[in-house]
């Protein structure tokens, strides 16, 4: 596969906010693909977050590089 540094592929996922802690938010994605936690400081939001909100966002998936 080519390097990362050839080519972007970002994907739209959506999701909904399954648990909030103090540093980080917990993000389950629609069609079962998983979950993702992060910091807090890494969401854009204009009114306070709450769980069973829906969020959306841009990202590629993940490539090994050797």
């Amino acid at each position: 596969m080519d390097s990362t540094n050839d080519y972007i592929n970002q994907n739209y996922f959506q999701g909904k906010i399954v648990d909030i802690s103090d540093g980080g938010v917990e993000i389950e994605f629609k069609g079962r693909l998983g979950n993702l936690r992060i910091p807090k400081r890494m969401i854009i939001s204009k009114s306070e977050l709450a769980i069973g909100k829906e969020v959306g966002f841009m990202m590629t998936y993940p490539e090994v590089l050797e």
